[in-house]
């Protein structure tokens, strides 16, 4: 029962909702634009709309949700089926199937909104509050946003094994793909080529992926 919940969760997490709504607004493949990622901050870089973003970012919350939801409701909260779908979610969103069978080839985002809805799913107070304020600190004393999802990423282990032990095998294993993913952007984050807010395109990172 575990595997099927993994399975669900990686087929919830392989859907783009980034590619979907800039292809249909914009005619755009946001996988060649602006930093490549399929995610709902590129969303607004590529398409310069708020609304957009919102979207996404609502959209692959949400998969993360129910990726959760799921397991939580049918195994009365079995913590392997539960760690299970999360994991899914996020690593079906870091390396989609839509894009494997599409193209041959993986893609996709960094899963920081379905971190959102998987958190929230599993424990608001426990996981997702202390993951938003490593993430939130951060960006509040720097303004770069790329930084504070880097410390959430790294924070997320440590947040579970302190605050909520019984799930600490999931936040290492929801870092893990998260973590891969931000690292080539790291050191350009170092020098200074990284974006803060990301709404504004630098040259240095256009079509980086």
């Amino acid at each position: 029962m575990p595997i099927l919940f993994l399975i669900i969760g990686y087929l919830l997490g392989s859907f783009p909702t980034a590619y979907f709504v800039v292809k249909k607004f914009t005619g755009k493949d946001i996988r060649f634009e602006e930093t490549g990622n399929v995610g709902a901050m590129n969303t607004a870089r590529t398409t310069g709309k708020f609304y957009l973003f919102f979207l996404v970012f609502a959209g692959d919350a949400l998969k993360g949700y129910l990726g959760v939801l799921l397991p939580l409701m049918l195994t009365h909260h079995d913590v392997l089926s539960v760690t299970l779908g999360g994991f899914g979610v996020v690593l079906g969103h870091c390396y989609s199937l839509y894009f494997k069978i599409k193209d041959g080839k993986f893609a996709g985002g960094k899963a920081i909104a379905s971190l959102f809805g998987i958190l929230t799913g599993v424990h608001f107070i426990h996981l997702f509050i202390p993951w938003g304020a490593a993430m939130l600190i951060p960006v509040l004393l720097t303004g770069n946003l790329f930084l504070g999802q880097f410390c959430g990423t790294l924070a997320l282990p440590l947040i579970g094994f302190f605050l909520f032990p019984q799930y600490f095998l999931m936040t290492v294993l929801l870092a893990i793909p998260v973590f891969i993913k931000q690292w080539p952007r790291v050191i350009p984050m170092l020098q200074g080529k990284e974006p803060s807010w990301y709404f504004k395109p630098k040259k240095s990172i256009t079509n980086q992926k």
